[in-house]
């Protein structure tokens, strides 16, 4: 039995680690965010989510922000109908949050696209991304995302 083992996993094994990491997707999504002129950050959802270029609105369930180390900093739930959130690609998410210097931070929602059609099943999907904003030497404030915003300065 292990003889026949032996023969079989040289073909069986690279095949089930290449179909493994293949299909395996992404199940969190990359926001879009820009540094506005009062220092806060604009955070939306990106462009090629409106493949078509038509007008198309997202309901946003809920938003956080994190910090590494000290864990939830702020969180808002929409999910109740009596404060729904609907927001179009492109245009700022309200995170009701005071973003501060050289602290880096991760950000988080959850959107659900809307439909046309009601009896279309609306697409629901996990945003996240790394972010800090620093002050240069000239005072400006420059953005940084994901692995900058994690490595130490």
């Amino acid at each position: 039995m292990n003889r026949n083992l032996l023969r079989i996993l040289p073909v069986f094994l690279p095949a089930a680690l290449l179909t493994g990491c293949i299909l395996h997707s992404n199940v969190f999504y990359t926001p879009d965010i820009l540094l506005k002129k009062d220092g806060q950050p604009c955070i939306s959802i990106p462009a090629n989510e409106d493949f078509f270029r038509q007008i198309k609105e997202f309901h946003i369930l809920n938003s956080d922000v994190h910090q590494a180390g000290v864990g939830e900093l702020w969180s808002q739930d929409y999910s109740d109908s009596a404060k729904l959130y609907y927001v179009k690609n492109q245009q700022c998410i309200n995170f009701n949050f005071h973003f501060q210097t050289n602290i880096p931070y991760s950000i988080g929602f959850t959107s659900e696209e809307m439909k046309n059609n009601k009896s279309q099943k609306s697409t629901q999907k996990d945003w996240i991304r790394y972010m800090r904003i620093i002050r240069n030497k000239d005072n400006s404030l420059q953005l940084l995302l994901d692995e900058k915003a994690r490595n130490d300065i």
